[in-house]
């Protein structure tokens, strides 16, 4: 048996403690879904039914976001672009535009994604961390053919 209302009770829950509906609340997507999973429902069916109770949900990057009909056509504040940190067109002495894309990408994000990639750096072994800067100055200075 599907158990739709359960996941959609804990999702009411989790956006009212934090301002809905007077705030567009963000969820993050993957507990969201692990759950509609868990319960054997599917989240397309979560969602529709908290339409009817409008409670209005867009998915936008890792996110799930929240919206009642007072903040439905309302714009985030700061929203982060699909690929902000897309490195593809630096070359060369580009290291001061990335420095600019990292400053604009880390002031786009919310207190929680901040802490989220905090507890992933963290968990970063010493190998891990050098492949990600090796992986940077490659993008940076693309290797000779």
């Amino acid at each position: 048996m599907k158990d739709t209302n359960t996941v959609e009770a804990s999702i009411k829950h989790s956006i009212r403690k934090n301002g809905f509906p007077e705030k567009i609340v963000r969820l993050p997507f993957k507990p969201v879904y692990q759950s509609c999973k868990a319960h054997t429902t599917s989240l397309t069916t979560v969602l529709k039914n908290l339409e009817k109770e409008e409670i209005f949900a867009k998915i936008a990057g890792d996110h799930i976001e929240f919206r009642s009909l007072k903040t439905l056509h309302t714009q985030t504040e700061k929203p982060v672009e699909d690929n902000p940190m897309d490195l593809s067109g630096l070359s060369g002495g580009a290291q001061g535009d990335l420095m600019t894309a990292a400053r604009n990408y880390m002031e786009n994000l919310t207190p929680e994604q901040k802490a989220e990639i905090q507890k992933k750096v963290d968990a970063m072994s010493d190998e891990e961390k050098m492949n990600i800067l090796k992986l940077i100055s490659q993008q940076i200075k693309p290797q000779s053919s």
